[in-house]
């Protein structure tokens, strides 16, 4: 296995593709596939909610732990019987708090999937834990959990171990099933580890089952972190929530206070109200939208030569370009400058040599996707 943190680059980096990327779409007009903005399906609904909550918003500090209001919804999704959750800046903010509070409890090694979201190895470097990741298996039609290598990394004696999760996945859309849940349930008992679920794309399964929260979280080894950033399309807003063990809460909560100590109030008074009133009706109209511009995305790309992996959930296809186009050491920026159409390259997703997997969004409009598809046949057939 292979520590990430010796071989992914400065973390500005990693910010910096995104910005650079989104940057040359506008320069080029093409159509920015590269971020993960979601599409703004909620904004009328947000300002609603916030609309509502003027009048008796107040400016000042929060209880660092949340609104009482916002707590009772989060705790909502979760079940009876879930751990109280603590509001955080975001879901990343989640992460970085959970991860502080486990590395405060001794816990020394962090193991994630790879390809990983690029900023999960300088959430490692700010908790001085060692970074090291497990291959998704990416020979088949769609991504695949590979038991045996997770098995083995999470053996190593003499390490105390988070395992940090995030299904569906980010960028391969991989979702774990049943059986699969089962083997990182036993795995997490039988080698002493904690279990961080990153749960931020949870209403974007297109197939398998949910993740098993309320199992999962009864071990007293397992916390989750979430946000309204995809679910409810606010990634701006900047509001998330942790739920962990007591004793890790208790730790995270001081971490949350240091990073950020509180959330507005009226954006928790919003939030609340929001979380409340869309019901899950409406968030799986939203994700099955999601999944006929997947299907739309994945039509063009294999039509065009791509080898392409199958995403289950989330918002992302991981695609290589066909062998006979030549574009140079930067895949992506020829892409873009022939087709019009721009996807992220992942080097700062993987801490391994790989193939040039480029990740396309599928979060924008339907007509996005459309003009995207459009473009990239356009390309293909001249």
């Amino acid at each position: 296995m292979v520590s990430t943190s010796a071989t992914t680059g400065p973390d500005t980096q990693v910010v910096g593709i995104y910005q650079r990327m989104t940057a040359l779409a506008r320069e080029h007009s093409a159509v920015n596939l590269s971020q993960g903005i979601p599409e703004p399906v909620y904004d009328a609904e947000w300002r609603g909610a916030l609309a509502a909550a003027l009048p008796d918003a107040h400016f000042q500090y929060t209880p660092t732990a949340g609104t009482p209001a916002l707590r009772a919804a989060v705790a909502g999704l979760y079940g009876d019987g879930a751990p109280a959750p603590v509001i955080t800046s975001g879901c990343t903010e989640a992460l970085a708090a959970l991860l502080l509070g486990l590395a405060e409890d001794g816990y020394d090694t962090v193991v994630w999937l790879e390809p990983f979201y690029s900023y999960y190895p300088g959430l490692a470097r700010m908790t001085g834990m060692e970074a090291r990741s497990v291959p998704v298996d990416l020979t088949g039609s769609g991504p695949r959990l590979d038991p045996d290598r997770l098995a083995a990394e999470l053996s190593r004696p003499g390490r105390r171990t988070v395992l940090l999760l995030n299904s569906p996945h980010n960028p391969t859309g991989l979702v774990l099933d049943d059986g699969e849940w089962q083997a990182v349930r036993a795995l997490v008992g039988l080698h002493d580890c904690h279990l961080v679920i990153d749960d931020v794309y949870r209403d974007f399964r297109y197939g398998g089952p949910p993740v098993p929260y309320a199992e999962l979280l009864a071990t007293g080894r397992a916390a989750v972190a979430g946000g309204v950033s995809k679910s409810y399309a606010a990634a701006g807003l900047r509001l998330g929530w942790l739920l962990a063990p007591e004793r890790v809460a208790r730790s995270a909560e001081a971490a949350h206070m240091h990073l950020s100590n509180c959330a507005p109030d009226l954006l928790q008074r919003a939030a609340g109200r929001l979380l409340t009133e869309v019901d899950g009706a409406r968030l799986a109209r939203t994700a099955r939208d999601y999944q006929r511009k997947r299907d739309h995305l994945l039509g063009a790309l294999t039509d065009c030569g791509f080898a392409v992996s199958v995403p289950g959930g989330g918002h992302f296809v991981m695609a290589v370009p066909p062998a006979d186009r030549s574009w140079g050491p930067e895949p992506a920026i020829g892409l873009l400058r022939e087709t019009g159409v721009c996807a992220l390259p992942l080097d700062h997703f993987f801490a391994r040599p790989h193939a040039p997997w480029l990740r396309f969004s599928f979060a924008v409009t339907a007509g996005e996707v459309a003009e995207a598809a459009v473009r990239l046949r356009d390309t293909w057939n001249t």
